[in-house]
């Protein structure tokens, strides 16, 4: 039988003008928003008219073909959810976490209010968008992070919604505390309360995304990105979060996932062979919390699940990275058949990664994903 296959890295694509036509005119210069310069041949992600970076329209054709292509690699569905359904189906993917596009931005936002503002825009209009689905294309919220009590107020306004999942920037605006402090308690104890786990994207936040440039630049900018997901870890486990909140969980997305396991090394190796300067202590060892709470999507890292031995088969998801070219899309029955020939995961494991962990976490079944898929078809 084919596995149940979830997804936990996709993305939706919003209305271009979500944010420019929600936003009222005061706050319209914190409003995330794309410019296309077809004559440079480049997309500027700005908030307002402030351009944040810029990429190349192309910039995966050498992947995928040109946009408007109608070979086997095409994505059908970035704007038509009954298409992207068909696209899943060739993908051979039954679920998904649904992280945004242009709201990749919020985090980004300095403002108070407007962070506040538009995160609401994009929390309700996502809900909305995904009635009927909200199973199969998983939706994260997202939080406004200039202040904790703004982001603890949005955070238990979409739970009650019954939003599933939160979405979590990896570097946070200046002023905000670090991951590692207290005040982090009550935000995490919500989301423990309510079984909701925390997932950090790559480049959601306050985060330098070409910290250099010349030879290697580009080599360096996205491995590094890994590096983000280390940080965020380290300080939560360091920093006790985690520890007080053992029923947390928190997934990192786009992070890669090989590297877990020598990082759980790592911090055993630093908490005892410095534990003179270590403080606080903590009820685990470090490597017991990060196999507890912590999980990685992997994506064509397959070679990644060598490590689950060391940890175990919960800490890892598998992802598409749907409908970024980066990602594995169309070709993921391929690495999924590869898992499923690995001599050395057990059917169970191989369940687990592929599909299982994702659905325990957010509360599916494959049964509710299947009849849900079924009914919206039917009505659409």
């Amino acid at each position: 039988m084919r596995p149940f296959v979830f997804s936990c890295d996709a993305h939706i694509v919003e209305p271009p003008d979500l944010f420019t036509s929600g936003m009222p005119d005061s706050m319209k210069q914190w409003a995330p928003n794309a410019q296309i310069d077809k004559d440079k041949g480049l997309r500027a992600m700005r908030l307002g008219d402030t351009v944040l970076f810029r990429i190349p329209i192309g910039f995966h054709t050498h992947k995928v073909g040109e946009a408007d292509d109608t070979g086997d690699v095409t994505r059908l569905g970035t704007r038509d959810l009954k298409l992207r359904i068909k696209d899943m189906q060739r993908d051979g993917v039954d679920a998904e976490i649904a992280f945004p596009s242009l709201g990749l931005l919020l985090n980004r936002i300095a403002d108070r209010a407007a962070a506040r503002e538009a995160c609401r825009i994009y929390n309700d209009w996502l809900w909305k968008y995904l009635d009927g689905l909200h199973s199969k294309l998983i939706p994260a919220a997202a939080i406004p992070l200039v202040d904790m009590e703004d982001g603890i107020a949005e955070l238990k306004r979409v739970i009650a919604k019954g939003y599933p999942t939160i979405m979590m920037p990896v570097v946070n605006l200046a002023g905000m505390p670090l991951y590692n402090e207290a005040a982090w308690d009550p935000f995490f104890a919500i989301c423990a309360e309510a079984s909701v786990p925390l997932s950090f994207h790559t480049g959601v936040g306050n985060v330098t995304l070409r910290p250099i440039k010349g030879p290697g630049g580009a080599l360096f900018n996205y491995t590094r990105q890994m590096n983000d997901a280390v940080d965020v870890i380290t300080q939560l486990v360091g920093g006790g979060v985690l520890d007080r909140n053992p029923t947390a969980h928190i997934l990192f997305a786009e992070h890669g996932a090989g590297w877990l396991f020598g990082l759980a090394e790592r911090m055993d190796e630093v908490y005892f062979g410095h534990a003179p300067s270590i403080h606080p202590k903590l009820s685990r060892k470090p490597s017991e919390i990060v196999r507890d709470q912590v999980h990685c999507a992997f994506q064509n890292d397959i070679g990644s699940l060598v490590t689950v031995k060391g940890l175990s088969a919960a800490n890892f998801l598998f992802a598409t990275d749907y409908p970024h070219s980066e990602g594995t899309f169309p070709y993921s029955p391929k690495l999924v058949s590869k898992i499923m020939a690995n001599p050395e995961l057990s059917e169970a494991d191989k369940a687990a990664v592929l599909g299982m962990n994702a659905a325990k976490l957010n509360h599916i079944t494959p049964e509710k994903v299947a009849a849900e898929t079924a009914a919206y078809l039917q009505r659409a």
